[in-house]
């Protein structure tokens, strides 16, 4: 017999109606009805791993008189149904029409053939026609790291760079994103501060800057890694807590003809820092004042104590560098409408000038212009901001 005859055999014996008897007397048939008809998923159908649980999808079968009607599915992994990884027997059938059944999830990676039947006061038709379709392979997406701002850091810039390093991923994964939200809660209750997602970087971590300025206080983030073609997402990573201060960061300063003094060692603490426009001064008061050791300026012998040490904000960047020399003990040092006139031959504090009411930052230091020549112990005080 050939095959298409064969075929044409199956789908006659599919349409064939069958009859279902009265239990009270098995010789009187009670319905005749023919097989269901697999509505979804059709052949071909794919689905990401993600979709699931997939639904299947079963017109009921037609049938003649009122009778109990229930549906069997099988799920395997061959047409002649020989590797079966799913079945469910006594499935109501739907008064719409159409009976759908939920299938728990497969394995990826693999085609899935799926037939129906009905069972008719007892009585099990032949199956419908046999449909396939393909679950995708399974992408894992692993929680990312936090790197920055670290767990217990202080920043000082509005809007910090957030740091993570990126996901260890397995599977066929599409361009992977990363989201990353901002918050004054630990849970993350309600509307976060602030949020985004930004798409992996070319290099082993990705760098989100938030839109906003973020506020002062305890702040806390997290991030997750997303694949949305594959409709896959990482776990929330643990969070990280860090406290936003009002100030400037000192590593994130660009230094003009100065040394970075993020690291030099803070003995000291100011306690009084301002501009008098009046007198002309910029004076700076702390607790190293007098005490730092003194060093030879040039031929004049040991009248150097340390440097005046300015911050100002250029165009959304700090820019620092040691100005005015001052002598052991001495806080103010004369300033015209420029500080450190003669301090900075180069770059952008060059032609600085700051406005009236301008906020920029103040510090002192150990001998710290023209570097290392007049150095002594390479110290700071911290740093304050005033008002010009």
């Amino acid at each position: 017999m050939t095959a298409r005859r064969t075929a044409q055999i199956l789908v006659a014996l599919a349409l064939m109606p069958l009859w279902a008897c009265k239990v009270d007397n098995p010789m009187q048939p009670s319905v005749s009805f023919v097989a269901p008809r697999a509505q979804g998923p059709s052949n071909g159908t794919f689905y990401r791993f993600n979709d699931q649980p997939i639904t299947l999808t079963i017109i009921n079968a037609v049938r003649t008189g009122s009778a109990t009607v229930s549906y069997t599915v099988d799920v395997a992994l061959d047409g002649a149904f020989a590797n079966v990884v799913f079945s469910r027997a006594g499935i109501p059938e739907s008064p719409t029409g159409v009976t759908d059944v939920q299938i728990d999830p497969l394995a990826g990676d693999a085609t899935y053939f799926w037939r129906s039947r009905a069972v008719v006061d007892g009585v099990a038709g032949v199956p419908a026609a046999v449909q396939h379709f393909v679950v995708r392979p399974e992408v894992i997406i692993n929680t990312p790291t936090l790197e920055s701002p670290a767990g217990g850091s202080s920043i000082f810039t509005a809007r910090p760079n957030f740091t993570v390093r990126n996901s260890v991923t397995q599977g066929p994964v599409g361009t992977i994103f990363y989201e990353f939200e901002v918050a004054d809660s630990s849970s993350f209750s309600g509307t976060p501060l602030t949020g985004g997602t930004i798409a992996q970087g070319s290099g082993p971590t990705t760098v989100w800057v938030p839109p906003v300025d973020l506020p002062e206080g305890t702040l806390f983030w997290r991030a997750r890694g997303l694949d949305p073609s594959n409709d896959a997402e990482s776990p929330w990573s643990q969070t990280a807590t860090f406290e936003r201060e009002f100030g400037i960061d000192l590593n994130q300063v660009v230094y003009i003809q100065s040394p970075n003094i993020a690291n030099w060692q803070e003995t000291a603490k100011i306690s009084s820092a301002f501009h008098d426009a009046g007198a002309g001064v910029l004076c700076v008061f702390h607790s190293k004042l007098g005490l730092w050791p003194a060093k030879d300026f040039f031929d004049a012998g040991p009248i150097l104590e340390g440097n005046q040490f300015i911050f100002a904000n250029i165009n959304g960047t700090w820019y620092g560098g040691a100005s005015e020399w001052y002598r052991p003990g001495q806080a103010c040092k004369a300033v015209d409408e420029q500080i450190g006139s003669d301090s900075f031959t180069e770059g952008p504090l060059s032609g600085w000038r700051p406005r009236p009411g301008e906020v920029f930052g103040i510090a002192a230091t150990t001998p710290s212009r023209l570097y290392p020549s007049f150095a002594t112990l390479d110290q700071r005080s911290d740093v304050v901001l005033i008002v010009w």
